[in-house]
């Protein structure tokens, strides 16, 4: 198993209105543009858990906690509950200020 990069290690916001040709745009929680409504956000830690965090209709987030590993350097995999965690992502980029993904098919 390989390791990501060190800047993965923080909590992302989905940007969906920056989203373009199937790779989602995240953000950095602290950034200014994560603070829109209705925003789905990911947290990944080295220790290999991971937390999704959705919208609920209370506009609460709720939190899904999971685990992540890494096959390949760009890939990531996510499970936890059925139906709510099971994802697999290539990275794109990753830097202090963005996160770019693919999501992948199975």
């Amino acid at each position: 198993m390989s390791e990501p990069p060190e800047e993965l290690f923080r909590r992302w916001v989905h940007i969906a209105e920056e989203d373009e040709a199937g790779i989602r745009v995240y953000r950095p929680f602290e950034d200014p543009l994560s603070l829109g409504r209705g925003r789905d956000s990911i947290e990944f830690h080295p220790d290999g858990s991971v937390i999704r965090y959705e919208h609920s209709a209370t506009d609460a987030p709720r939190a899904i906690d999971g685990r992540w590993r890494s096959p390949k350097l760009d890939e990531i995999y996510t499970s936890g509950a059925p139906d709510e965690l099971e994802l697999s992502y290539r990275i794109v980029s990753v830097g202090p200020g963005e996160l770019r993904m693919r999501l992948m098919e199975d």
